[in-house]
């Protein structure tokens, strides 16, 4: 028997950003009764908050499930509560130069959105994301 099953997040247990349905919420929720469970997904930690956590049940069985927001480089496990075992951050100047370097690129290229949804460019901590979707290109 498996001891471990690994699910990407986004496109494989919820759409992209929306939360988990009912049905999958079940699912995954009897399926933490069976066998460990790790979720991962590029989103950060309050996306896995609202897409994930508030649509579990609150009991024993949270303590099979691994959450790894950015790719991986932050890991939580539930133990009475939530608890972050390690997260894997850009240092400070590391993180300016790529942010810096993202809008460097952008202004070479002459990319002007005409409108922006979220952020243009995510700064996660441990992980610099530019969401080309949240803009809607010339």
């Amino acid at each position: 028997m498996k001891k471990l099953i690994v699910f990407d997040l986004d496109g494989t247990l919820a759409e992209s950003k929306p939360s988990l349905d009912a049905e999958m919420s079940g699912l995954l929720h009897d399926l933490l009764g069976i066998v460990k469970v790790a979720v991962i997904s590029g989103g950060d930690w309050p996306q896995f908050e609202k897409q994930v956590v508030s649509k579990l049940p609150h009991d024993q069985r949270l303590a099979n499930l691994s959450l790894l927001p950015t790719c991986g480089t932050k890991f939580y496990q539930y133990s009475e509560d939530w608890k972050r075992l390690y997260e894997e951050d850009f240092p400070a100047d590391e993180r300016e130069k790529i942010i810096s370097s993202i809008k460097r690129a952008l202004e070479v290229e002459g990319f002007r959105a005409e409108k922006v949804w979220g952020e243009q460019i995510e700064d996660r901590g441990s992980q610099i994301t530019f969401p080309p979707l949240v803009s809607k290109l010339p």
